[in-house]
């Protein structure tokens, strides 16, 4: 018999273990967003070796009628604002929770504009979630959608 706790759910330890996948990214993303769902940013930054070394969250928001480029380029200055408080971050994996959010095009542009701002600033844009959730004004819309908009642009 072993001695090593199996449990359901691999979760990355923060400062221990590597971070080496966008599905161990959501596994910590999924013990830290709001519930019920709310629009939301989170932003999980790795060192140089994909280490956890930080997690924020905060009720960041913009509108869906936000142009794209403007809302990819808000976003990567709030990761970048973010990464710039811990000397340790070398690359970041980002979530965004959004009302009535569905996979579009726009994803394309939104994550170019949030990977330039990233990299300006000095930290790699691994990857980029969106979960969706819809609200009463529209029952449907991308609920319970996870996507990677990096794969809209053709880069995954």
């Amino acid at each position: 018999m072993t001695s090593q706790a199996v449990t359901l759910v691999d979760v990355p330890r923060p400062f221990l273990d590597t971070i080496s996948s966008t599905s161990q990214a959501l596994s910590v993303f999924s013990l830290s967003v709001k519930r019920p769902f709310a629009p939301q940013c989170l932003v999980l930054l790795v060192d140089a070796s994909r280490v956890g070394v930080g997690l924020h969250c905060s009720d960041f928001a913009v509108r869906s009628n936000d142009d794209p480029v403007r809302w990819g380029r808000a976003i990567g200055h709030h990761v970048a604002g973010v990464a710039s408080a811990n000397p340790l971050a070398a690359g970041c994996y980002v979530m965004t929770i959004e009302a009535d959010a569905a996979p579009s095009p726009a994803d394309a542009d939104r994550w170019f504009a949030i990977a330039d701002v990233c990299d300006r600033a000095g930290i790699v844009l691994i990857d980029w979630c969106v979960r969706g959730f819809a609200t009463v004004a529209a029952h449907f819309a991308g609920q319970g959608a996870v996507w990677c908009p990096r794969h809209v642009a053709g880069l995954g």
